[in-house]
């Protein structure tokens, strides 16, 4: 009997770790697949690396702000970036160092924000791209991303065009 309780305990614990890691994932999907979207341009890096694999760094032109733009003196921490379209993509608008409010309609993100100066640097969480098993990097010469922005306001990276073509 006692045996018994023990194993139906032991399926029980395995059944809500199994619901909770669908939920997690279901949540994710359905966030890169409804939530809305912005067209990103991305910066070209070096996408080989013999010890990571398949597998791509991606630099924004949205993770560098441009000198014109009023980016608060001392960056460190989580910023809020409000983000505007522009020829076809988004560009920053503004950078925030305070939560835009709810009524704010605009489309805003998170970014953790280092540096000072006349350099400062933005991340997104979505600075890796994993290319699939068996396709290996790709060659290419221009590269953009569309991400999808989520009710949290984070940033998934939904697709990857590389010289116009949706990859894979």
């Amino acid at each position: 009997m006692k045996d018994m309780k023990f194993t139906h305990w032991v399926w029980v614990v395995l059944g809500l770790q199994v619901l909770v890691l669908l939920g997690w994932a279901g949540y994710h999907e359905t966030v890169r697949q409804l939530a809305p979207t912005v067209r990103l341009k991305v910066m070209p890096v070096d996408p080989r690396d013999i010890l990571r694999g398949d597998y791509m760094t991606l630099s924004y032109e949205i993770s560098r702000p441009d000198k014109s733009l009023a980016v608060p003196a001392d960056l460190g921490g989580d910023v809020f970036v409000v983000l505007k379209p522009s020829g076809g993509h988004h560009v920053i608008e503004e950078v925030l160092v305070n939560e835009p409010s709810p009524e704010d309609t605009r489309i805003w993100v998170r970014a953790k924000a280092w540096g000072a100066g006349d350099n400062p640097r933005l991340e997104y969480g979505i600075e890796r791209f994993f290319v699939p098993e068996g396709h290996g990097t790709p060659e290419f010469t221009t590269i953009e991303v569309e991400a999808s922005v989520s009710g949290t306001h984070h940033l998934y990276i939904r697709r990857v065009w590389l010289d116009g073509n949706v990859f894979p």
